[in-house]
């Protein structure tokens, strides 16, 4: 007579797609969204979204930047540009509003801010470069006209200007341009700068196919090398550092500079070592990919890669990846054309702008998407014990839940049934749910956990699934 068995899940360490169902880790995920695992041994949904402003300022957020400029709360800022061609900042206090700063801006290209010594500056390749010292917005004078994506690096601003250049300003003198602060990069090579991004004490200056970094601190002493010549960045935000190493986008994936070499880490070349993403990469929309935002969730130490799926012409998913499991897990109903961290004084939050509506999205809030339930599930692998030609029998499934917080469903499927089952649950006693499975004869048995309740969080600390093997046939 068969002996009763037990297949228990005490982890769950995100998504693998590198691998067939049944091949991948029990801690591992076929698919998932809206969850994510912060805690070792803790499966939770992901944290809910609010509007900033309450009443919508055009369709699209163009550009956010937290701008500190004094002492005290007043003397810190958050700016937004929208795409109703106005600059703006928040007023906070007991009636928040965006206060206007200046108009008459690019309703479609995106804008990118850098903090000066006495302002900060924005820039869109497209408009006169400006600056904004707290009170004040007025013309950045001498700047490059078609100046883009803007960066203070050793004192001196820089921006792209070209297909091919860079240019800078003098030390600590960002409306002084001399015509020798210049820099190309590859010129014909018919690829394009896409963005710059700080490195320590270097500048990484991208193509959408290769990678330069420029050492050094003034004219007299820079040096260019390229670090990489096959990869490049999609996009001016789809690039960030979190220390010692660079993470951007690329049409060919998602990839991970430490100063040495660039590596596919959404799709690894080790397949049974490292998970990865790749069917749901091939399925990213690559036309519009320029408009890619990669972001650094602090609270939940994760980078957030915003990406336009299927036919979808703005991000409208998040791929996460977790710095310290390297696990990855999927997020869809935020829709970010741009994301930063700002210090209101009493503590940081996360933003993100939106790419369809005119609101700025304060993410980390709660457990609802804007007063709508979070959809949420986790599928877990195809179990097949031993091997797919025996038979099972699974008798018994027990789904421990972290105490006081709510439940989630459980189902199941037999066999990759299209169908999944919802059993009863027998008892629920100290946080441990039993369910009876019958009819539970298979070859392979599949748990699925969800959960769409609006201000409502769950949490799920394992799985056991209780079996007896059968006959081979």
């Amino acid at each position: 007579m068969a002996i009763l068995q037990g297949w228990d899940i005490i982890d769950f360490t995100g998504i693998n797609e590198k691998l067939a169902p049944h091949l991948i880790a029990d801690s591992q995920a076929e698919d998932a969204m809206n969850v994510f695992s912060s805690i070792a041994g803790r499966l939770t949904k992901r944290p809910g979204q609010s509007k900033l402003n309450a009443t919508q300022v055009g369709t699209g957020v163009l550009g956010l930047h937290g701008y500190y400029y004094g002492v005290g709360l007043t003397s810190r800022k958050l700016l937004a540009v929208f795409n109703n061609g106005n600059a703006y900042y928040w007023t906070g206090g007991e009636n928040p509003t965006f206060s206007q700063i200046k108009t008459g801006l690019s309703t479609e290209h995106p804008v990118l801010f850098a903090t000066c010594v006495n302002y900060c500056v924005a820039m869109n390749g497209e408009d006169p470069p400006w600056k904004y010292d707290g009170e004040t917005v007025s013309n950045l004078q001498n700047a490059p006209s078609t100046g883009r994506c803007p960066v203070l690096f050793h004192e001196q601003l820089f921006c792209i200007v070209d297909d091919d250049t860079v240019q800078w300003s003098d030390s600590f003198l960002p409306e002084v341009w001399e015509d020798a602060f210049v820099w190309t990069f590859d010129k014909g090579d018919g690829d394009k700068l896409t963005g710059l991004f700080l490195y320590g004490n270097t500048l990484l200056v991208s193509k959408s196919r290769s990678i330069f970094q420029l050492s050094g601190t003034d004219i007299d002493n820079f040096r260019s090398k390229k670090v990489e010549s096959n990869f490049g960045v999609v996009g001016p935000r789809a690039g960030i550092v979190v220390d010692p190493c660079f993470y951007y986008i690329n049409t060919h994936g998602i990839f991970r500079f430490d100063g040495l070499q660039s590596v596919n880490i959404i799709d690894p070349p080790d397949s049974r070592g490292l998970p990865g993403l790749p069917v749901t990469w091939s399925n990213v929309n690559k036309n519009y990919l320029h408009n890619a935002v990669a972001g650094y969730n602090k609270a939940y130490n994760c980078l957030w890669f915003h990406v336009p799926y299927n036919t979808s012409t703005i991000n409208d998913l998040i791929l996460v990846y977790d710095l310290k499991t390297g696990a990855w897990w999927k997020y869809d109903k935020i829709n970010a054309s741009c994301m930063i961290d700002f210090d209101d004084g009493t503590s940081v939050k996360t933003y993100t702008g939106s790419a369809n509506s005119g609101y700025v999205i304060e993410q980390n809030v709660g457990f609802n998407d804007m007063g709508e339930a979070i959809k949420a599930y986790w599928l877990g692998k195809s179990f097949g014990a031993d091997s797919p030609v025996r038979l099972k029998k699974v008798k018994r499934v027990f789904v421990i839940d972290v105490k006081s917080l709510n439940d989630c469903v459980f189902n199941y499927r037999l066999d990759n049934n299209s169908k999944y089952t919802t059993p009863t649950s027998a008892t629920d006693t100290n946080d441990v749910r039993k369910y009876q499975i019958s009819p539970g004869t298979c070859r392979y048995f599949q748990p699925k956990l969800t959960h769409e309740v609006v201000g409502k969080d769950f949490a799920v600390s394992g799985l056991r699934v209780m079996y007896k093997p059968k006959k081979e046939k």
